[in-house]
């Protein structure tokens, strides 16, 4: 029996090649679709969970309760905090901290000689100092170098496999000498494999803690900047340690805390809830979105219905052509579950096409598909990725047998219920309530479609927004030049000499010499506060050192006061006689009523000491990061003894690769040995929203993936109408209907299911687009253009589909038409 089915389903296939495409086309690109969704959405939820004690590690930030306004929470925190809690409490079995090189020098260039006297060096920016203990809280794999003990000793380090592959080549790189700016040499101590894309945390070195000292920071609590992450004991009730917080917190902090009027809150944070569920200041790297990640697992579930319902309207659509089968095979004596089991067992046959050709679209596709979102989501599959895991497998063989049987019942019960005596006298062929089935599929379709096409329209909005805003600087045809990182009274000089020399050039219209740029946190952030307050009205602002030529260089507009001269370069200290430049952000939390109002207002700011200054200009505020960041506090001042990192140099467009190579040569002359790196500001500025161009990217792919899949409904629908109405069509031709009227005929209904659609899915569009856009700080209003686009969009589509269908059959002759009456 089971043969006989096979061969049935086999020639009907066959017989009807162009739906059966369809049909196989549409469930494999859902089946596709739905498959790089979810392994997007694994990925990004697996985050950190190769590490073996994944489950037990946690990082530690700080907050500032009621104070977030103006101290915002961290995820960093002070420096003795690990050692505290594995000496205080049983629970901690280990600890270890990362910190950045960068707190303890502006930047880091490392050179390494090789017996022949080559020389490679480069400018390095991913660099961490790491205790001892790192490799045995982090599973990271060790290509060579004992784990345990390379990161014990002083002046130790520990690289990637490409670091290394970079400046050693195929040579064994342990136990080799890197020169760190010219004055400290590393030990190369261990190898690591490349730190994986699913990493919350990235770097390509590690320099041991006791590079500074021996147990630095076991005593320190006054610099809340180093990453904190313990072990705990495996059965630790983590509430209950949360609740011995408050107390150890009293303890080693209570004083400072009394002082400056300050309350702090420690938790504990698991390691695999960093990426999706955190979003504290200083995190590592750009973290993704536990919101968008449900929503791509949303679209993903609605492709997948969305390729389901179309296989049923296209199978129910075949449901005339098949009618007299069916009551000639009831005539002879089959049963209606012979009939079910057959119909069913073509539903299987072809969701089992579509899975091969899904699998085989998966395999070719992965590559593209990694290159478009910028990460290799499907590293290690069959180990340690979804195709390792029996759940995986034991998941698609479950969502194709249910979806093989749901997608089938409906046609099967549809076409099995016919009645012989009615079809082979031509009545009547489907149930009550068919078509009426069939619009509800098809309109719940249009409105998912509506909907994703409106979510796409905000996205692209958004995203042009932030990349086109404005930012209150000129950040266009601006390139960066890296300043040498060994400073000292002669480099100073060597900078200033740059610099001018630099400005003599034709081409070039200005150039700045700071410690900051736009498109990053600003490194330094110190407690600030008006001079006649005490120490408990302190807030956290952003310091800046700048030279005079940063306001005209960058263009920022002076709302009150006067741009710092060369005079105002002077001296930290307590004599007032620092000029200093604050954006309004600054003035309004320090509570001035006006920008006017704060002109040579005397203020004090901590650098060690307090350091008195007055206030000279105030700055309209600027965006130094992204737009999804509300405007950052910042002060600017002009020390006699700076710490520049960068040159900003703002280049006549016409000239731009001429008066680079000027720069170049300059720049060689004037700092022999150093690596000369550049980059343009816009580009720069504009990686930080990669994250968000890979989420547009992503939802325009799978909106227009679902579009596609749900034309293919449509395409089924219509042919299902147009047949069933082919003789109405003949007989209004016969009394002179047009055929522009009879297309409005076929496709009103059609019309009408947008029109419902888009009312239902207006409300749906406004709430999910307000509730995503209150993420960023500075974000669109969604417009008309939201609710009107998608449904004129889809609607364009439909009668497209609908008008294409129909021509044929309103173009047919109507004799032929109702030839068989």
């Amino acid at each position: 029996m089971l043969g006989n089915y096979l061969k049935i389903s086999r020639r009907n296939l066959w017989k009807s090649k162009g739906s059966s495409a369809i049909n196989i086309f549409g469930l494999a690109m859902g089946i596709a679709a739905c498959f790089f969704i979810f392994q997007y959405v694994y990925f990004e939820s697996t985050y950190d969970q190769f590490h073996k004690n994944a489950a037990n590690i946690y990082r530690v930030p700080i907050s500032y309760p009621g104070s977030e306004s103006v101290t915002p929470a961290t995820a960093t925190n002070h420096p003795a905090v690990g050692p505290a809690m594995k000496a205080d409490f049983p629970e901690v079995a280990d600890f270890t901290r990362l910190a950045s090189v960068s707190l303890f020098m502006p930047a880091y260039t490392l050179s390494y000689k090789d017996a022949k006297g080559g020389e490679k060096i480069y400018n390095e920016d991913n660099m961490y100092l790491a205790d001892a203990s790192f490799f045995n809280v982090f599973s990271y794999p060790l290509i060579s170098g004992d784990r345990k003990t390379c990161l014990t000793e002083p002046n130790s380090i520990v690289i990637s496999a490409s670091t290394a592959k970079k400046y050693f080549g195929d040579t064994d790189p342990l136990g080799k000498m890197l020169d760190m700016n010219g004055s400290m040499l590393e030990k190369v101590t261990g190898v690591f494999k490349d730190i994986p894309d699913n990493s919350h945390i990235k770097f390509d070195m590690l320099v041991s803690f006791s590079s500074i000292k021996p147990n630095y920071g076991y005593d320190d609590w006054s610099r809340a900047e180093f990453y904190n992450y313990v072990v705990l004991a495996p059965g630790t009730d983590v509430k209950k340690l949360e609740a011995k917080f408050p107390a150890f917190i009293e303890k080693y902090l209570g004083t400072r805390m009394k002082e400056l009027n300050l309350r702090l809150s420690f938790h504990l944070q698991p390691i695999t809830d960093i990426h999706l569920y955190s979003n504290y200041l200083k995190e590592a790297e750009a973290n993704g979105s536990e919101k968008e990640v449900s929503l791509l697992s949303i679209i993903g579930i609605f492709i997948l219905f969305i390729a389901w319902i179309n296989y049923i309207n296209l199978s129910t659509a075949k449901s005339v052509e098949r009618a007299k089968e069916v009551g000639l095979r009831k005539v002879v004596g089959a049963e209606k579950s012979q009939l079910i089991t057959q119909f069913l067992t073509e539903s299987f046959i072809i969701n089992l096409f579509a899975l091969i050709v899904a699998f085989a679209v998966i395999f070719c596709c992965t590559p593209f598909f990694n290159d478009f979102i910028g990460k290799d989501i499907t590293t290690d599959f069959f180990s340690d990725g979804l195709g390792g895991k029996p759940i995986f497998w034991f998941s698609v063989l479950l969502f194709f047998l249910v979806g093989a049987l749901l997608v089938g019942a409906y046609p099967a019960f549809v076409l099995s219920s016919f009645l012989p005596v009615r079809v082979l006298k031509g009545l009547k062929t489907h149930p009550g309530g068919g078509i009426s089935m069939r619009r509800v599929l098809v309109s719940f379709q249009f409105i998912l479609s509506i909907t994703l096409i409106a979510s796409t329209v905000v996205i692209f909005q958004q995203f042009n927004f932030m990349r086109n805003g404005k930012l209150g600087y000129q950040k266009d045809q601006v390139v960066i030049v890296k300043t040498p990182v060994v400073k000292g009274e002669a480099m100073f000089n060597a900078l200033h000499f740059f610099k001018n020399e630099i400005l003599n050039i034709n081409s070039v219209k200005d150039a700045t010499a700071t410690t900051d740029i736009p498109g990053h946190m600003i490194r330094f952030r110190k407690s600030v506060r008006r001079v006649n307050q005490d120490k408990r009205h302190n807030f956290e602002t952003y310091l800046m050192e700048i030279d005079q030529n940063f306001v005209p260089t960058y263009q920022i507009e002076l709302i009150a006061g006067k741009n710092l001269i060369g005079s105002d370069s002077s001296k930290l200290d307590s004599t007032g006689s620092t000029k200093v430049l604050i954006n309004e952000e600054l003035a309004k939390m320090l509570g001035y009523k006006s920008p006017e109002e704060a002109i040579n207002q005397e203020i004090v700011f901590t650098w060690g000491d307090d350091v008195n200054c007055k206030i000279g200009g105030v700055m309209k505020n600027f965006h130094q990061r992204s737009l999804k960041e509300k405007f950052d506090p910042i002060l600017c001042y002009s020390p006699s003894i700076n710490d520049w990192r960068y040159l900003s140099i703002k280049l006549n467009a016409k000239n731009a690769a001429q008066s680079l190579s000027q720069v170049e040569k300059l720049y060689h002359k004037t700092f022999p040995g150093s690596p000369f790196e550049y980059f343009f500001l816009d580009e720069y500025f504009n990686r930080q929203y990669e994250a968000d161009s890979q989420l547009s990217n992503i939802f325009i792919l799978f909106s227009m993936l679902a579009i596609i899949i749900a034309c293919l409904g449509l395409l089924g629908l219509s042919s299902f109408v147009i047949k069933l109405r082919t003789k109405e069509i003949g007989i209004r031709k016969v009394l002179r209907a047009s055929v522009v009227g009879l297309l409005i005929l076929v496709s009103k209904d059609f019309i009408k299911m947008v029109c419902v659609a888009s009312a239902i899915s207006t409300p749906v569009i406004y709430y999910l687009s307000n509730a995503w856009l209150k993420n960023y700080a500075f974000h669109i209003t969604p417009g008309i253009s939201v609710f009107i686009i998608p449904p004129v969009l889809l609607l364009t589509l439909t009668l497209i589909i609908i008008c294409t269908q129909s021509l044929k059959t309103t173009l047919t002759n109507p004799v032929k038409s109702l030839s068989n009456e």
